[in-house]
């Protein structure tokens, strides 16, 4: 018996820009659990409820402003229409996938799962056993493979690939954020680091904690959970003096170097968030704290970041 019956009239697709967030609604609203995404030449991975609990939660990301491109796992599994719920099966434990688009002449027609295959009833118990045991046969941190169940601390030499991914992409843009200060100010990797959590969390605390919030879930994923501390304000306490006066005594410079440092942490801040959003921080700071932030610094270090 071919697998007809799984064509779909719809289906839920999203491309590789779309946001986790995006995905979420998405599987929120049509009640299911993954969505597949398309790229430049079709299908191009599939995300499922699982990568947004691991990828995004467990690598602590943003999801508004993660993309699917990130998190998704590539290389599909493929059926095509014309193939049997046995090969269906089949596929699913070989591969260990609970879920195979089904193609007709390379066009995307449904989807099966493996909920499926249980209730239609017509694989064998001990088929729909053995694509189980192979799914939680797979590596993690705390389970060596082949073990069902976690067997504690053992050495792991594969990862979830989707959280992989993202927790690589996170280490990049905040390295190259970081790096980004240091060159411009030729300090070294650990004190440009001290003056980028220093300017930023000070920031942020002379900002409403809403203004706040909206700046901090735009900057490197890997910054926010150090200012998320930071979200007591308004402070009037906080000015330019205060903030150089703070960088001079925390990375051990004088005056004219903690300045420099401050202002290439709010340039490098510029190429990174949206420049609307670099018109609300303007908008929230005094008139004596809005040279931090230049009209024309924001698509000049764009310009310099890309």
């Amino acid at each position: 018996m071919n697998l007809e019956r799984f064509r779909r009239n719809k289906m839920i697709v999203l491309n590789q820009q779309s946001l986790a967030y995006q995905a979420a609604r998405a599987m929120e609203d049509n009640h299911i659990g993954a969505v597949l995404v398309s790229g430049p030449q079709g299908l191009a991975g599939i995300v499922t409820d699982r990568d947004l609990a691991l990828a995004v939660l467990g690598g602590d990301h943003d999801p508004y402003y993660i993309t699917l491109a990130e998190i998704m796992s590539e290389g599909l599994i493929l059926c095509d229409v014309s193939a049997t719920l046995e090969d269906a099966a089949r596929l699913m434990r070989e591969h260990r996938v609970r879920r195979i688009p089904v193609m007709d002449n390379g066009r995307l027609a449904g989807l099966i799962t493996l909920d499926d295959l249980v209730v239609d009833g017509s694989i064998d118990l001990e088929a729909l056993r053995a694509i189980v045991v192979a799914q939680l046969e797979v590596e993690a941190p705390q389970k060596p493979a082949g073990a069902l169940h976690p067997k504690g601390p053992v050495a792991v030499t594969g990862r979830t690939r989707a959280l992989m991914r993202a927790k690589a992409r996170a280490e990049q843009v905040y390295q190259k954020f970081i790096l980004n200060v240091a060159d411009t100010t030729e300090l070294e990797f650990e004190r440009a680091e001290r003056a980028t959590i220093i300017s930023l969390c000070m920031l942020c605390r002379r900002l409403t904690p809403q203004e706040a919030r909206h700046l901090i879930a735009q900057l490197p994923s890997m910054l926010q959970p150090q200012l998320d501390q930071c979200l007591d304000g308004p402070d009037r306490m906080v000015t330019v003096d205060a903030i150089r006066e703070e960088l001079a005594r925390a990375i051990g410079a004088g005056p004219e170097v903690a300045e420099s440092a401050m202002q290439a942490v709010f340039r490098a801040v510029s190429g990174t968030v949206s420049e609307g959003q670099i018109d609300e921080v303007r908008g929230g700071l005094p008139a004596d704290m809005k040279y931090l932030f230049p009209d024309d610094w924001s698509g000049l270090a764009r310009q310099r970041a890309g």
